[in-house]
């Protein structure tokens, strides 16, 4: 009998996994396909007896969870069809979609099922944000200490379901980098989906399942690096499809017609422009509000604390255009930061006086 394997997880790890010569299903398609065009003349008037067609050895087939949409619906459907026209010794399935996972299991009830361990939150991970995150989110203190409050209960080893996490309050003061320094103090790329994009009706599709060829959410979440999600600008989403996430909020459990996941102990952080509870009840729902384990308000910046930043961000773009700036124009720059509403505000006018700096320097020089 061959050896199957499923694995369910990132492309990174499943690549660890497999051997170093294999033939892909896509390739393996196109050798089928071509066989089977090839014609056969007979010259006899003698009937010649039936033989079954030779099946094309390969030592090790490998899927990739891409390769799905790029074959005929067929193919998924009679997967296990398609296998017996191929000798093969180990076969290697990345996040395939149900259809093909009910069939291999069905066949073969000893299949090797793998999934991913991803790097789960620990007590030294709270410390090292504790001691890190008022110079990396500067003016946001208050929701610092309520964002370790939520996040301890990752840390706890019975812990089976996700933290979800609603960040609010205006644009551009931290809610976005908050994620992202977790994900680097896990040591994982963040999963970040923004919700903003999806305005159409393909959205539908995208969280409930359409074709086996069309992108999912499920299929993203299987193939994710982390443990950290990112639901950036959640409230951008119409309110009738929050209903697809409450499974996913509740238990960590997320499935379409395509595929079934479960995530434990993961750290779902949506955010939100809103600027109070009440606004966030009433347009997102209480079914999805009451959802949220951590609802944090990250309050606007004051005067010092966007000096803070700007004068942060003028060490940083010091090195990077390897110039420095006058007494004045950085005097200039001070007085113009009351006005910016937000770090990145604040990032561009930086950055913008260093670019037209360095472009009347290269005139003066000529």
């Amino acid at each position: 009998m061959s050896d199957i394997v499923i694995f369910y997880g990132s492309r990174v790890k499943f690549n660890k996994s497999i051997p170093p010569q294999y033939k892909t299903l896509t390739e393996l398609v196109y050798e089928n396909d071509r066989d089977s065009k090839n014609m056969v003349i007979q010259i006899s008037d003698q009937p010649q007896p039936k033989s079954e067609p030779e099946k094309i050895r390969v030592e090790n087939i490998v899927v990739g969870s891409d390769e799905y949409a790029g074959v005929r619906e067929h193919v998924i459907i009679n997967f296990n069809n398609f296998l017996s026209k191929f000798d093969y010794d180990r076969l290697y399935l990345h996040n395939p979609p149900l259809q093909i996972s009910n069939q291999i299991k069905r066949l073969f009830p000893e299949t090797e099922v793998h999934n991913q361990e991803y790097t789960s939150l620990d007590i030294d991970d709270l410390k090292e944000i504790n001691s890190k995150y008022d110079d990396r989110i500067i003016g946001q203190k208050s929701a610092k200490e309520k964002l370790l409050q939520a996040l301890f209960p990752v840390t706890l080893s019975n812990r089976k379901k996700p933290i979800v996490i609603l960040l609010y309050g205006m644009s551009g003061i931290g809610k976005t980098e908050t994620a992202k320094f977790i994900s680097e103090i896990i040591g994982e790329p963040l999963f970040r989906k923004q919700f903003s994009m999806y305005q159409n009706s393909q959205f539908a599709n995208y969280l409930f399942g359409g074709a086996h060829y069309e992108k999912s959410f499920a299929k993203d979440l299987l193939d994710r690096e982390s443990n950290v999600l990112l639901l950036d600008e959640f409230d951008k989403a119409h309110p009738s499809f929050h209903s697809a996430f409450y499974q996913l909020f509740d238990e960590g459990i997320y499935e379409d017609q395509n595929y079934y996941l479960e995530l434990k102990k993961s750290i779902i952080i949506c955010t939100s422009n809103y600027l109070s509870l009440e606004e966030i009840e009433e347009n997102l729902g209480s079914p999805i509000f009451y959802r949220f384990d951590k609802i944090i308000h990250f309050k606007e910046l004051t005067i010092e604390e966007k000096n803070k930043i700007g004068q942060k961000i003028l060490v940083e773009s010091s090195k990077q255009y390897e110039m420095p700036l006058s007494p004045d124009v950085r005097e200039r720059l001070f007085d113009s930061f009351i006005y910016c509403s937000n770090v990145r505000e604040i990032r561009n006018l930086i950055q913008d006086t260093f670019a037209f700096n360095a472009i009347v320097n290269e005139i003066e020089k000529e």
